[in-house]
C-alpha cells in the first residue's frame, strides 16, 4: 500500500517536471526569431497561441507571465512583474490608414509598410510594472497604463490610466483604487524591491516568493 501511493506520488512528481520543462520549451520557441524587435528579461512565461509581433520594438521586463492566445501586435513596453491574462490583445490604434482617399480598406496603408512609411511608426503602448491586464482587455497603442494598475476582464483601453487604479469598461474608466493611501503604496513598493522572486514552470506553489518583511518603526 505504502509503496503503490510512494510510487503514484513519483510519476506526478515527474510529469509534473516534464510538463515544466515542455512549458519553458514552449516559451524559448514562442521566442525565437525575434530579436529583430523584441528584448526580455529573465523569468519570462509566454502560453501557447499567443502572437508577439512589433513594427519597431516590443520590450518585455523580468517576471512577466503572458497567458494563452494573446496578441501583441504593436510597439509595447511592459514592464517587470507583470500578468496579461488569457486572450488579451495590444493593438496599434492606426494600423491601417482608413481616411486614405482611393484605397479600399483591404490596401489601406499599413503601420508596418516600407512602401508607403506610416507617420505612426513609432507609436507603442506602455504598461507599467506589477500591471494585471485581465482576460480579454484590449489596449490600444498611444497610452500608458500606471504601474500598479488592474484593469477588468473584456475592458478597452483607449487612453492613459493612473497607477495603482482599478480600470473597467468600454472604453475602460477608473471604478477604484488597489491601494487606498501612499503609505501602502510605498510599503508595497519597497517589500518588491527589496524582496526575492523566481518563477517556476511547475506552477504557483513551486516559485520563490519572499516580499521583504515590512520594518516596525519603534516609537519613542
Amino acid at each position: 500500500m505504502v509503496l503503490s501511493l510512494w510510487q503514484n506520488w513519483q510519476g506526478c512528481h515527474d510529469m509534473n517536471r516534464l510538463l515544466a520543462i515542455l512549458r519553458r520549451i514552449q516559451t524559448r520557441l514562442m521566442l525565437a526569431n525575434k530579436k529583430r524587435y523584441l528584448t526580455f528579461g529573465t523569468d519570462l512565461h509566454v502560453g501557447k497561441g499567443t502572437r508577439l509581433w512589433s513594427p519597431q520594438k516590443l520590450t518585455i521586463g523580468s517576471h512577466v507571465y503572458i497567458g494563452k492566445h494573446v496578441n501583441i501586435e504593436a510597439n509595447c513596453e511592459i514592464g517587470d512583474y507583470c500578468i496579461l491574462a488569457n486572450r488579451v490583445a495590444i493593438v496599434g490604434r492606426h494600423d491601417h490608414d482608413f481616411s486614405a482617399v482611393g484605397f479600399p480598406m483591404r490596401y489601406a496603408p499599413w503601420v508596418g509598410s516600407k512602401r508607403r512609411p506610416s507617420p505612426y511608426l513609432d507609436e507603442q503602448a506602455v504598461i507599467g510594472a506589477d500591471v494585471w491586464l485581465g482576460y480579454g482587455a484590449v489596449v490600444l497603442t498611444g497610452v500608458t497604463i500606471g504601474r500598479g494598475s488592474v484593469v477588468a476582464a473584456g475592458s478597452v483601453v483607449t487612453s492613459n490610466l493612473p497607477p495603482y487604479c482599478i480600470a473597467a469598461g468600454v472604453p475602460a474608466r477608473v471604478i477604484g483604487q488597489r491601494f487606498s493611501d501612499p503609505e501602502t503604496i510605498g510599503a508595497h513598493e519597497l517589500a518588491i524591491t527589496k524582496g526575492r522572486f523566481r518563477f517556476s514552470e511547475r506552477g504557483y506553489d513551486h516559485c520563490l516568493i519572499e516580499p521583504a518583511a515590512r520594518s516596525n518603526k519603534s516609537t519613542a
